[in-house]
């Protein structure tokens, strides 16, 4: 079925005041009504590591006022906002995190889930810990215990309960934060019958409430990522326990997802496979030029339909959400709609289980370096090409062996631009997103040497000190 899915993290809406005056039942109706007509699908999350549902296994956000004021009046946003969109006519779905791990080790414990409040050697990385040398997903919960299994069922059970005449379906999301099992490699692979088991159950629980509720799974766009987390889909798939599955790194964007490797590897034609990605790509915030670009790079993998993830996320910070920018995302033809900006895939907020970066990297001088730029057939033929690196310093750059023209005049006191496209920065907390003109340098490569497949880019270091390479984003027209 192709569709075209919306991850909206809750707290978008549970966590911001609405205008003066508002009633509960105006910021629901606003809240469906702006999404965009091309949504087909919305994933509405309930939970971090505490809840935004009225539980009774965990706990309710204490941060949320607004949620703890709607309880107060008897009312459930969660609730509301999940009818309000399936009356909408939208396939409606509950997104679930596995292992939201936001802030573990701080004080007030408002992230904490009941669980490992009270039971704190449940985690994956409990010798991390008491080693000192912990990270946020040390403190994972541990899906090899049958106690982090029964609590996190008894989550499920209570959100079939509440929902299961409501919703369409239910998304289990491994990606925030992706890592379910103790140990490394190969002891994480053959722990994976506890995975499989936990979606079983999972399934057992919805079917119980509502038969026609479906389940998903949002996963690794690797398969080596899948194997890394102790995923085992063919058998996932075998024994019919998934409807379909999002293939979604965490925190970034795979600007190329090899979704029929996945299909042979499960073996099976009949699961859908979504390809999805986050808000932003290295630094960046994904933009129009690029939303369109990414999603025809995915539909040109393969992909059965688009899932984006919390978008819009930094709109707290927007007067209005763009939800213009998802115009033409939901089909491969409207998406290839020129412009359209590419990048390399970037190293920043990437995992193991999302697959390899090219950059940054750093060059020495005279030194070269080779890099793959895959394009879509859709994207092509292009009449014009514009490719602009963040190198901090003076580069040589050749596409497919022909030498790009250097464009070095008319902005900035060195003649050097910082981007193709505007974007959006987050200028409350992120003052770095958009880099210092004098740090680029842009390049007019020949549009009609692009071809669908591999691009091989070569930028060569021709400064007298080392540089560091950060991006390589190419504008098509």
């Amino acid at each position: 079925m192709n569709r075209f899915l919306l991850d909206n993290d809750g707290s978008n809406i549970f966590h911001n005041k609405p205008w003066e005056g508002a009633t509960f039942e105006e910021l629901i109706d606003e809240t469906v009504r702006e999404c965009a007509d091309e949504v087909s699908t919305v994933l509405i999350c309930s939970n971090a590591g505490t809840c935004y549902f009225p539980t009774t296994v965990g706990l309710m956000d204490p941060r949320a006022n607004m949620l703890q004021q709607a309880r107060e009046e008897g009312k459930d946003l969660l609730g509301m906002l999940l009818r309000a969109f399936k009356e909408s006519g939208r396939e409606t779905f509950i997104t679930m995190r596995m292992n939201d791990v936001h802030n573990p080790e701080d004080s007030d414990g408002w992230n904490t889930p009941p669980i490992r409040r009270d039971n704190p050697e449940l985690v994956v990385g409990m010798h991390e810990i008491k080693a000192g040398n912990a990270q946020w997903m040390s403190y994972c919960l541990d899906y090899s215990r049958p106690e982090v299994q029964a609590y996190n069922l008894a989550l499920i059970g209570e959100l079939a309960e509440l929902y299961g005449d409501t919703i369409d379906g239910l998304q289990l999301d491994w990606m925030r934060f992706p890592r379910h099992l103790s140990g490394r490699g190969d002891e994480v692979w053959e722990k994976r019958e506890h995975l499989t088991q936990f979606t079983s159950e999972a399934r057992k629980l919805l079917k119980s409430a509502n038969s026609e509720i479906l389940l998903a799974s949002r996963v690794p766009p690797t398969t080596e990522g899948c194997r890394m987390l102790g995923m085992d889909l063919p058998d996932w798939t075998a024994q019919g326990i998934v409807d379909f599955l999002v293939l979604c790194p965490f925190l970034t964007t795979n600007w190329t997802i090899s979704v029929r490797a996945f299909r042979e590897w499960i073996g099976n034609d009949d699961v859908p496979l979504y390809a999805g990605f986050d808000f932003g790509y290295g630094k960046s915030t994904h933009h129009p030029e690029s939303l369109r670009a990414v999603c025809t790079s995915l539909y040109g993998c393969g992909a059965d339909g688009i899932y984006m993830f919390n978008f819009p996320c930094w709109t707290e910070y927007m007067a209005a959400r763009p939800y213009h920018w998802i115009s033409g995302l939901e089909s491969p033809g409207s998406a290839a709609r020129k412009p359209l900006q590419f990048s390399l895939n970037h190293s920043q907020h990437r995992l193991p289980c999302d697959g390899p970066a090219q950059l940054p990297a750093t060059l020495l001088p005279n030194e070269k370096v080779s890099l793959n730029l895959p394009l879509p057939q859709a994207a092509l033929p292009a009449w014009r090409c514009l490719l602009l690196a963040n190198s901090h310093g003076d580069i040589e750059v050749s596409v497919n062996g022909e030498p790009a023209s250097s464009l070095g005049s008319g902005a900035g006191k060195d003649g050097h631009r910082s981007e193709i496209f505007l974007e959006f920065v987050d200028q409350y907390f992120r003052t770095d997103s958009r880099p210092k003109p004098a740090d680029c340098r842009s390049f007019k490569p020949n549009a009609s040497s692009l071809k669908a497949g591999d691009n091989i880019i070569e930028i060569t270091n021709t400064s007298k000190e080392s540089i560091k390479l950060e991006s390589v984003k190419l504008g098509l027209w």
